[in-house]
């Protein structure tokens, strides 16, 4: 995975993106389930950030997620069993809203994304490979008229099969998150 992310790096720092008006950025996101009577669930993610539009102070983009879930391997009983990794891949819509936009050197921000999860197996352990993921966060982007932008923030994640599945226990992550906006202007 380490070498997927650095590849995924590299191409977004190079794209031919910018030409076309899409404003690309990257953020790590490391977050942490509440525990509960199944154990307790680490989640990694990178998010890949496609934003095209934006109205004002808000702006909507697409994000693309190759996560991991470090999980118990077992759900029942007092033996969560060992624990496993399991790769993801998720896709979500996101919008934001910018304050503070003038010539502020540090900008909060308020976000909230939802989109479908697919992993390479069932997360949590005996529910389902396909999830959702409904998210909100709150952040800062420092030096937002600098060359590199940083952005740092709090991600509230609930991820849960809605049903979907005859177990459906729902995940719900507190997570903090880093990026990086190579190609992004804040006004």
């Amino acid at each position: 995975m380490t070498r997927a992310i650095a590849l995924t790096l590299l191409l977004l720092l190079s794209s031919p993106a910018r030409a076309q008006s899409v404003e690309t950025s990257v953020s790590l996101l490391g977050g942490i389930s509440a525990e509960n009577w199944h154990g307790q669930v680490r989640v990694r993610a990178l998010n890949i950030e496609f934003a095209r539009q934006r109205r004002g102070h808000t702006e909507l983009a697409w994000v693309f997620s190759p996560m991991q879930f470090e999980q118990p391997g077992n759900w029942f009983g007092d033996d969560f069993g060992p624990r496993e990794d399991v790769l993801a891949l998720s896709a979500s819509m996101l919008l934001r809203r910018r304050f503070r936009t003038g010539s502020a050197r540090v900008q909060p921000y308020l976000e909230l994304a939802g989109g479908p999860i697919w992993a390479e197996t069932r997360v949590p352990a005996a529910t389902s490979r396909f999830n959702f993921a409904s998210q909100g966060g709150v952040g800062l982007v420092l030096g937002p008229h600098s060359n590199l932008p940083v952005s740092i923030g709090y991600r509230f994640l609930h991820i849960s099969n809605g049903g979907y599945a005859p177990r459906n226990p729902g995940l719900n992550v507190s997570a903090l998150t880093i990026g990086f906006h190579p190609a992004r202007t804040h006004r």
